[in-house]
Parts: C-alpha cells; sequence; structure tokens
C-alpha cells in the first residue's frame, strides 16, 4: 500500500515539475511569407540561428527575445520581442539570430 501511494505522489510531483517547464517564450520561423511553408520552433535560452526569414511569431510567456540582424547574436540586437506580449510579422525579416533571455 505505502508503494502505490509513494509511486503515485511522485508522478504527481512529476507531471507538476514538467508543466511548470513548459511554459516559455517561443519564437516560430516560417519558411514564406504568410506564416507558410516549414517551420521551426525556438524556445531555448540563449543564442539560436533562425533559420527561416520568411514571416514569424512571438508567443511571450515569461523570456524576452533579443533579435539580431547577424549569425550567432553577433554585434548590437537590433529589436527586443516583449517577455508578455505576443507579435507577429506576415512579411520577410532579416533577422538572423535570436538570444532568449531566460
Amino acid at each position: 500500500m505505502k508503494k502505490i501511494i509513494l509511486t503515485s505522489a511522485l508522478a504527481a510531483a512529476f507531471t507538476l515539475g514538467t508543466a511548470g517547464a513548459a511554459l516559455a517564450s517561443q519564437y516560430v520561423a516560417y519558411e514564406f511569407p504568410g506564416f507558410a511553408g516549414r517551420s521551426v520552433v525556438i524556445s531555448a535560452c540563449g543564442m539560436s540561428n533562425i533559420p527561416f526569414h520568411g514571416s514569424y511569431k512571438w508567443y511571450g510567456d515569461g523570456q524576452s527575445g533579443r533579435m539580431y540582424n547577424q549569425p550567432n547574436a553577433q554585434g548590437v540586437a537590433h529589436f527586443t520581442l516583449d517577455s508578455a506580449r505576443n507579435a507577429e510579422q506576415r512579411t520577410p525579416v532579416g533577422w538572423q539570430s535570436i538570444f532568449i533571455v531566460c
């Protein structure tokens, strides 16, 4: 009986921990304008190069995103996506990399 209770408690703790970890800002890069074609979701903390530049959607959920016109977040940040607001652009963008601040 104690094993079942302990297992259930561990499963509940794992579920809560996993659900909390799912909340993070996300940058979705699309291959073509109008949110079309292939896409990639970037949500990792730190620097990520952006493979597609056709259009984007940003889901601000706690972390801001610094946008760079150069790969590897080189140079100065061109724009910062808000940590608490969503944003999108249906037309091509020139950003080559993002640094998600965690």
